[in-house]
Order: C-alpha cells, then sequence, then structure tokens
C-alpha cells in the first residue's frame, strides 16, 4: 500500500514538474513574442513617425507652393478671373478687383455680380457652350476722365483626365498703349505734314518779303491820300497776319530738343497758372487744383510744359461761356503721371476729334490751328501721351500722360 502511494506521489511530482516545464516553456514563448511584438510596435512607432514627419512636410511645402502662388497672381500686372462651368466666380486678383471696380464676393454667380455688361457678355459667350467662343476680344468701360480700353482673353482648364474644369478670364489695361499707338500714328502724320508746311513757308516767306517791303513803300507814297493810304495799311496788315503764320508753321516745323530736369508736376502747374490769368479773369473761369499728397516727379523740360500748359488751357477758356469751370487734376497711373484738364465748354464734336492735332485745324474763329499740334509735339518729346475726350455742350477732358520718376 505504501509502495502504491510513494509511486503515485512520483507520478503526480513528474506531472507537475512536467507542468512547470510547459509553463516556462510558454512563458519564455509568451516573452519573446512580447519581446517580437514590442520590437514590431517600436517599428510600426517610428514608420508612422517617419509618415507623419513626411506628411507635415507635403502639407508645408504644398502651404508655401499655395503662397507662392498666391502671390505670383496678386502680384501679376494681367486681372484674373477663375469661373466655373457653373457661372460661379472662384477667384479673382487684386489687379482684376481694380480694373473692374469690382466689390463682389468669390463663391457668387457672376450674373449677380456687379460686373460691367461688356464684360459680363464676354464671359456668358465662354460658358455658354451654344454661343461661338472668341479667344480675344477687346472692350471699352466708361470712366469718370474717359474710357478704359480692356482687352479680353479666355481659357479653357482642362484636368489630366480630359473635360474642362473651369474657365479662365485675363484681362490687360491697353489704355496706355492705345493711347500710345494713336500718338505714334498722329506723329508721323504731322511729321510729314510738319516737313510739307516748312518747304511752303519757306517759299513763302521770300515773297512775302517783297510785299511787305513794297506795301511799307506804298504807305508813304500815299501819306497825303488818306482813303487810298487805308488799303494800303490794309494791304501791310494782311502780309503781317501772313508772316505770323510762316513764323508758328517754321516753328512748328523745328525739331524741339527738350532740356530735362526733374520737377514735381503740380508745382510746375502752378507755376503756370499766372500765365493764362488775364484771360481766366476777363470770362470770370473758376480754375480749381488737385494735387496729390506726395511729390510727383518726372523729367521734363519745365519751359515746353509751361508753353503746353498754356496752349490747352487757353483753348479751354475760350471754349467756355462766362463763369465756366476748369479743372486741373494731377495722379498716378503705375509708372505714369497723369494731368487732366477739364473744362465746362461747347465740346467737341465727335466726327471733329481725330482731326484736332492737325496742323492749320482749328475750331476757333481767327485761329492759326497750330496750338494743339505745338501741345502734341511736346508731349511726344517727353515720350509721352495725350488723350482728349469730349461731349458737345457738356464740356472736354485732356488727359496727358508722361513716365514718372521712381
Amino acid at each position: 500500500m505504501a509502495d502504491s502511494k510513494t509511486v503515485t506521489g512520483e507520478a503526480e511530482a513528474n506531472l507537475l514538474m512536467e507542468a512547470f516545464r510547459s509553463f516556462n516553456e510558454a512563458s519564455s514563448v509568451l516573452e519573446r513574442s512580447y519581446q517580437e511584438l514590442q520590437a514590431h510596435t517600436r517599428e510600426l512607432d517610428l514608420e508612422l513617425k517617419d509618415a507623419n514627419e513626411r506628411l507635415r512636410r507635403s502639407l508645408l511645402e504644398q502651404e508655401a507652393t499655395s503662397l507662392h502662388l498666391r502671390s505670383i497672381l496678386n502680384s501679376l500686372q494681367v486681372g484674373i478671373l477663375v469661373i466655373d462651368l457653373d457661372g460661379v466666380l472662384q477667384e479673382i486678383n487684386p489687379c482684376a478687383v481694380k480694373l473692374l471696380d469690382f466689390e463682389g464676393a468669390v463663391g457668387a454667380h457672376y450674373g449677380a455680380l456687379d460686373l460691367p455688361q461688356p464684360v459680363a457678355d464676354f464671359i456668358y459667350s465662354c460658358l455658354e457652350a451654344t454661343m461661338p467662343r472668341i479667344a480675344k476680344r477687346e472692350v471699352a468701360l466708361p470712366q469718370p476722365d474717359g474710357q478704359r480700353d480692356l482687352e479680353l482673353q479666355f481659357k479653357l482648364v482642362r484636368p489630366d483626365g480630359g473635360g474642362i474644369l473651369s474657365v479662365l478670364i485675363l484681362m490687360t489695361d491697353k489704355t496706355l498703349l492705345n493711347r500710345l499707338q494713336s500718338q505714334s500714328k498722329r506723329t508721323a502724320r504731322l511729321a510729314a505734314m510738319g516737313e510739307m508746311a516748312a518747304e511752303l513757308a519757306h517759299e513763302i516767306r521770300n515773297p512775302l518779303g517783297s510785299l511787305k517791303l513794297f506795301s511799307g513803300l506804298l504807305e508813304g507814297d500815299l501819306a497825303e491820300q488818306p482813303d487810298q493810304a487805308k488799303l494800303a495799311q490794309q494791304i501791310s496788315h494782311g502780309v503781317n497776319v501772313l508772316e505770323n503764320i510762316v513764323g508758328n508753321i517754321l516753328a512748328f516745323s523745328r525739331n524741339v530738343t527738350p532740356k530735362k530736369e526733374r520737377l514735381d508736376l503740380a508745382e510746375l502747374i502752378e507755376q503756370s497758372l499766372p500765365l493764362f490769368e488775364m484771360e481766366r479773369a476777363r470770362k470770370r473761369i473758376e480754375v480749381s487744383l488737385r494735387k496729390p499728397e506726395r511729390r510727383l516727379e518726372i523729367e521734363a523740360d519745365p519751359h515746353l510744359l509751361k508753353q503746353m500748359l498754356l496752349n490747352l488751357c487757353n483753348n479751354a477758356i475760350k471754349a467756355m461761356e462766362p463763369g465756366g469751370r476748369l479743372d486741373l487734376q494731377v495722379t498716378t497711373r503705375d509708372e505714369f503721371a497723369e494731368i487732366g484738364i477739364t473744362d465746362t465748354g461747347h465740346g467737341i464734336p465727335a466726327e471733329q476729334l481725330p482731326k484736332v492735332f492737325d496742323p492749320f485745324y482749328t475750331t476757333f474763329h481767327g485761329g492759326t490751328g497750330l496750338g494743339l499740334s505745338v501741345v502734341n509735339q511736346i508731349v511726344e518729346k517727353h515720350d509721352g501721351a495725350i488723350d482728349i475726350q469730349s461731349e458737345v455742350d457738356q464740356g472736354t477732358t485732356v488727359t496727358i500722360t508722361f513716365p514718372r520718376r521712381l
């Protein structure tokens, strides 16, 4: 019996030892698995941290790229509108805001925005598939001081997968360029007319001198015959008028070289006001001058610019009834300085506007028609441009543009 119990005890002890060995082996396996799991977790943690760092860098790069593109978009001197196929405005840059005097908001339908009608019509033609799309169009937008010429272009924004994502509208201010082109054509025409006029003036001057001499002698011979002497005096007066016209023609045809210096434009205009004070006072014309707060400097010949202002202001005063108003304004447009001269005179008919700079063309009785031709010549010598906007019985605005000294 005792032996039986001894055997049973040994068996139980063996089982217990076997159980301990199995437990130890399982513990070892579990510990190894736990260590492997910890190592794997550390690896995953490192991979996750690395992925997060790459993501963070990618987001920073995207943000930097977005800010860079936004900066480029904001600095462009071309107006940009981005409109989706539903007609909703997605993007507009500051240049477009300025060109359109835009006061709307991104996210609204273009038809609900206060866009100029020619621009809205162009957008409609780009979005409406049934309309013939015109890649480029030039439109004129009315402005308080004249008009703004805009060149409109459109581009279709296409994703990589094909189709059309949105429409890109590009706007370029062509106002100054159109003025300069008109100025160039006018200058070429005036140069040809000036050469011809100079030749004629030289041919006329010699016989005119003879007429002046003989009419003077005739006056002396008829001193004792008053009635006949008056006729001789009229001949002499007519000769003097012709001589003055010939002198103006030669002055117009002369190649003037400006002696440029640095000057403040508003200050120069103030110095020019007394030049036409007598004419202003005689017709009781009210004169105002609006100037910028800061100095607006250009490189110019002060004497020639004063001559230009005198001719323009005298013309404006002649065109007005007593009690009229003459407004002078100095402003800036990008890298250019502008002088605006507005009167309340009788205006110039539209069909006459293209001719006002031609020599000998005048809308005033008794004028020589060389005043504006000389003005045009002075402006051209200063690399500037001149433009005239006028309405009959409403008045005239002359805009002169010069490069600024930056």
